[in-house]
């Protein structure tokens, strides 16, 4: 199966709150500037950070635990980890949650949360909830970057306190990757809920 293409993202960010001044490069703790290092030492912090929160999940039970999980994945390579964006976010034409917006979103992404552990307990229930969170967590987009991984281990660490396993593995299944960039990329919930029917196993 062929991986679908997507566009890059677009951020309104005249202000170089991220970035280095005329650069794509992300202002780091490192302060590697070039484009292909910082991305290179990003993946290794991340990846390495990653691996530790597979040992030790954070229980997810409200968007602080969100907030805590980016700050633990990105906290190494950047000062503003585990904080929300400051700049508008659009991909493949599609705006992702504006700014003034965010108070609703966390609102009812916590409801979200809320309604998972109370109310979704057979694994058809637990697919379509997971669907739902991630859908809502991914329109928001609370980060600037790091945003996929983060809402990866967030799904990761929900579906263990439910007893099941949901490793989202974009890197080397081709299925799952296209099923979660359509159902993210074009808020596809039906997709998602797919995405979580193949991948959810018992622990």
């Amino acid at each position: 199966m062929a991986r679908n293409e997507y566009e890059e993202y677009e951020y309104l960010d005249h202000d170089n709150l991220y970035t280095y001044r005329d650069s794509p490069v992300l202002v780091n703790k490192l302060n590697i500037t070039d484009y292909e290092t910082s991305r290179n030492k990003e993946y290794e912090l991340a990846s390495s950070n990653l691996v530790k929160l597979g040992f030790k999940p954070i229980k997810v039970t409200t968007i602080n635990e969100v907030l805590k999980i980016h700050e633990a994945i990105f906290g190494d390579m950047y000062t503003w980890a585990g904080q929300l964006r400051k700049v508008n976010i659009s991909k493949e034409g599609n705006a992702f949650m504006p700014l003034q917006s965010f108070d609703t979103g966390i609102e009812y992404l916590n409801s979200l949360i809320v309604d998972f552990y109370n109310r979704a307990n057979s694994r058809s229930e637990i697919a379509k909830s997971l669907a739902e969170i991630l859908d809502n967590l991914n329109y928001m987009h609370p980060f600037r970057e790091g945003n996929g991984r983060t809402q990866r281990e967030v799904i990761r660490s929900l579906a263990i306190e439910k007893g099941y396993y949901a490793d989202v593995d974009i890197a080397t299944d081709d299925e799952i990757y296209n099923l979660y960039m359509e159902g993210t990329v074009f808020g596809d919930v039906a997709k998602l809920t797919k995405l979580f029917d193949i991948i959810l196993e018992e622990k």
